[in-house]
């Protein structure tokens, strides 16, 4: 099952953004594809604004992970981990340890790790094509397209 949506002005993430946080909690695990200036990590900064603006939290936002691998956001019901898997070449990456209590968004998952939590993760594709975006949202695990429709 998935979602699709057709987006021409990044404003418009804000309808996506409204569906999405209502999945959004400890233990879930987000991975974002596309190519290279596709609009991830804009979506990401935007999912973690809202998240942020829930809980009357300002928000610094540290920009894509590239060369640190991971920034972590502290929230109070549970923290979000940023990963960027660009220029990552190693397919042994953990991340159990993070998601005991976190939400974990990856940008460029490694395939090992789109494997092991295929059943479980949410995964974002983002399309540019002309100026308009296609983002399209699946997952094996009906539960989360429930809670997002």
């Amino acid at each position: 099952m998935s979602l699709n949506f057709s987006i021409s002005q990044e404003k418009q993430l804000d309808e996506i953004v409204k569906k999405l946080i209502k999945s959004i909690s400890a233990h879930q695990i987000f991975f974002f594809e596309g190519e290279v200036g596709s609009g991830k990590t804009t979506l990401i900064r935007y999912l973690l604004e809202g998240i942020a603006k829930l809980e009357k939290k300002k928000l610094f936002f540290q920009g894509s992970p590239t060369y640190q691998r991971e920034h972590i956001y502290n929230f109070k019901k549970y923290d979000v981990v940023h990963f960027d898997f660009y220029q990552v070449d190693n397919s042994s990456i953990d991340i159990d340890e993070y998601l005991l209590n976190n939400c974990i968004f990856i940008e460029w998952p490694l395939e090992a790790l789109k494997t092991k939590y295929f059943d479980e993760a949410l995964f974002i594709k983002i399309d540019l094509k002309n100026k308009i975006r296609e983002i399209k949202i699946q997952s094996r695990n009906n539960k989360w397209l429930q809670k997002i429709n």
